[in-house]
């Protein structure tokens, strides 16, 4: 009886040693477990967004990838035959660290050979059982944020552009760098490397937050809204990230994005005192149909002490419908702009330009813009390139006002050229129908390439000189001064549409018009013709085409000695030290890095000039890295900017111009000019109908 008692004893003790080893295993796994479940929020691995922070246009449904679909892209790139660079591989593997299993050390069964053995095998294998720190997981996956390109096969960038480059020469190209406004072809390659979705760079998860700052600030000045608006929701709900929330609220507002919006809103005054957000949260009760608990908010707002009162005067308007009691314009922030508009006041231009750049794609939605604002908003969304040629010709078009007579608009814009002057002096001209509208065309694009705006009004001149050129009378219209006026808006349509058929009349084939057109076209087709450089005198730029893989093959360059050759072009070199760190990552097949510099190089210099030489570097850049398409666009933008040169040369100084009545506008304008710097008048002002005429417009109209 005494030994059956000692046995079940025996047989109780193992059995409860049994359970606690059990326990012991089974609390680690749920640690592991919930150390990597437990980190939901708006970061995931690789940046994608959780469920609670994807925004409408997210398709739904979808497996996301998980840390380990991203290392075997890695991997199988490896496998097919791509040679992933070694500091690649150190930016994985220091993501991960490999631990012992909790079962094996608390049993202390395991002999140091075994352990060796074990750790060595893991780390052949790469076996998914390890597991990942929390604040490493974070960083991870705040790196590699971005947009997530669609691939069409049209040389797309892959997610490994950053393959090869450290993060922290990532981050100095980030804050020395900047967008080639001068190239749309180049800043266009430079912002998808800044936006999109990739792996990050070899050792982000050390400073993952500096060098997100940095892609944020860059495409801040690059006013890429949409593109923030996507990466600031991933980003965590934290302080370092705060202004950045507020920043992306206000988007959602101006893009009519409430819901999303007002959900944030709602998460943050619960937790805060901030006036800020309870300001927000009166806009959310009023865009949502509740008037009676904005007007409180708002009246809690006030008995508390908070003086804002552009904010209370816009209040009052959006929940009463009377108009705005008057407040100093010089008191309005971003957050009154966003509200002028839920309260349906007109956005003066002055208000405008209070929005940060990285607000500018979301002024296109703002409905009640005044005249004047609605023209600068879209001349500055074509320049930045948010927006086509096409969208900013009917946005012009379209805006609430009639357009003032073309000769005025023209000579204000000629003596004093800006952003607005550019707007109307268009839409006065796209709504002449008379044959003088050839003329005018050619004195525009004159004034807006010395204003460096040439590249960008040409698709938008070349329109309208297509429609003018059919125009009757066109023959009596034109003087003696006029006859060089017309090759030369024969040769802009040259210069955008060269296959246009008005270019074959006899009328129009001019010599500068037809070398124009044999130009762009061996551009496009790639077959060499010395004409083409010879008639325009443009032998400075054969480097250029020779980076395009254009040969001229087997030519007698003595024969071409008497034809002309442009000996007085001055032209500016581009850093020697920025082109050889670019010629050193394209060799390495750095694509971001490449593109990056390369963007870097050009700054704001104009195209036309750029030395040709180091033109041609850019574009064999390019072609290393397999971005032959941006590298013909590069090219075919500096040889526009050479041709746009050779059009202003050849148009007449506004003081020779034979049109009387534009002469006396031309006088009047200057007048009026003067008369504003002193301080006397104003020339161009919004008036009460969002008409950009009133005071704008001079005596002489």
């Amino acid at each position: 009886m005494k030994t059956c008692q000692n046995r079940l004893r025996r047989l109780a003790v193992f059995v409860v040693m049994v359970a606690v080893l059990a326990g012991s295993s089974l609390t680690s796994t749920l640690a592991q477990n919930t150390a990597i479940i437990s980190n939901n929020g708006p970061v995931n691995l690789l940046g994608l967004s959780t469920s609670e922070n994807t925004s409408k246009g997210n398709t739904q449904g979808k497996s996301e990838p998980t840390i380990e679909d991203s290392f075997n892209v890695v991997t199988d790139n490896g496998a097919t035959g791509s040679t992933i660079d070694q500091i690649t591989q150190q930016a994985v593997s220091s993501a991960t660290a490999p631990v012992q299993n909790v079962q094996e050390k608390a049993a202390g069964t395991l002999t140091e050979d075994a352990t060796a053995g074990k750790a060595e095998k893991s780390a052949v294998i790469r076996e998914p059982t390890v597991t990942i720190g929390l604040r490493e997981v974070e960083d991870v996956g705040l790196a590699a944020i971005g947009i997530r390109q669609q691939v069409d096969g049209n040389e797309n960038l892959n997610e490994l552009i950053w393959r090869g480059t450290d993060a922290s020469r990532a981050t100095f190209l980030y804050e020395n760098g900047s967008r080639a406004p001068q190239s749309r072809a180049i800043s266009s390659l430079a912002l998808e490397v800044v936006a999109r979705e990739a792996v990050p760079p070899a050792g982000a998860e050390t400073m993952a937050r500096a060098l997100v700052r940095a892609r944020l600030d860059w495409l801040s000045a690059a006013g890429r809204s949409d593109d923030l608006a996507v990466m600031v929701e991933r980003l965590p709900n934290d302080e370092d990230w705060l202004d950045w929330k507020k920043w992306l609220v206000e988007y959602q507002l101006m893009q009519r994005l409430d819901r999303d919006a007002c959900t944030v809103v709602e998460s943050y005054i619960t937790t805060t005192l901030d006036p800020y957000w309870h300001k927000l949260k009166v806009i959310c009760s009023s865009v949502q149909d509740n008037a009676s608990s904005a007007r409180f908010a708002a009246d809690i707002l006030a008995a508390s002490g908070v003086e804002d009162p552009v904010f209370f005067a816009l209040v009052d308007k959006m929940l009463s419908g009377t108009e705005a009691q008057a407040f100093d314009p010089a008191l309005v922030e971003a957050l009154h702009v966003v509200l002028m508009d839920v309260a349906h006041h007109e956005i003066s231009l002055d208000s405008l330009d209070v929005l940060p750049p990285q607000m500018a794609q979301g002024t296109v939605a703002l409905r009640y813009l005044g005249t004047d604002a609605r023209l600068v908003s879209t001349f500055n969304g074509l320049n930045k390139g948010l927006i086509t040629p096409v969208e900013a010709g009917n946005l012009w078009r379209n805006a609430s006002t009639v357009p003032e007579l073309a000769q005025s608009a023209l000579a204000r814009h000629h003596s004093a050229s800006s952003p607005l002057t550019t707007a109307m002096t268009w839409r006065a001209i796209a709504d002449d129908a008379s044959a003088s509208r050839v003329l005018l065309i050619a004195q525009a694009m004159k004034t807006d390439i010395v204003a460096g705006n040439g590249q960008i009004m040409l698709p938008l001149y070349a329109e309208l000189a297509s429609e003018a050129l059919t125009f009757s009378g066109l023959d009596a219209a034109i003087s003696a001064n006029g006859v060089q006026s017309v090759a030369a808006v024969a040769m802009l349509i040259a210069m955008q549409q060269p296959e246009s058929a008005i270019l074959a009349n006899s009328g129009f084939s001019t010599p500068e018009a037809t070398a124009t057109r044999t130009l762009m076209q061996m551009l496009a087709s790639g077959e060499w013709n010395h004409r083409a450089l010879a008639d325009l005198d443009l032998w400075t730029l054969l480097p250029v085409i020779e980076a395009l893989g254009i040969a001229p093959g087997e030519q007698e360059w003595l024969d071409l000695l008497d034809l002309p050759d442009n000996q007085s072009a001055h032209y500016q070199p581009l850093s020697p030290l920025l082109l050889r760190a670019l010629n050193s990552a394209a060799e390495k097949r750095r694509v971001a890095e490449t593109v990056l510099l390369a963007s870097w190089a050009l700054a704001d210099i104009p195209l036309q000039d750029i030395n040709p030489q180091d033109v041609a570097v850019i574009i064999n850049a390019m072609n290393e890295i397999g971005q032959t398409r941006a590298g013909i666009m590069f090219a075919t933008e500096v040889v526009k900017t050479h041709l746009l040169s050779r059009f202003s040369k050849m148009i007449p100084p506004m003081s020779e111009f034979s049109s009387p009545i534009l002469q006396d506008q031309t006088v009047a304008v200057v007048d009026e000019t003067m008369q504003a710097r002193d301080g006397s008048i104003e020339v161009t002002r919004s008036t009460e109908k969002n008409s950009v005429v009133g005071d704008a417009i001079d005596n002489t109209n």
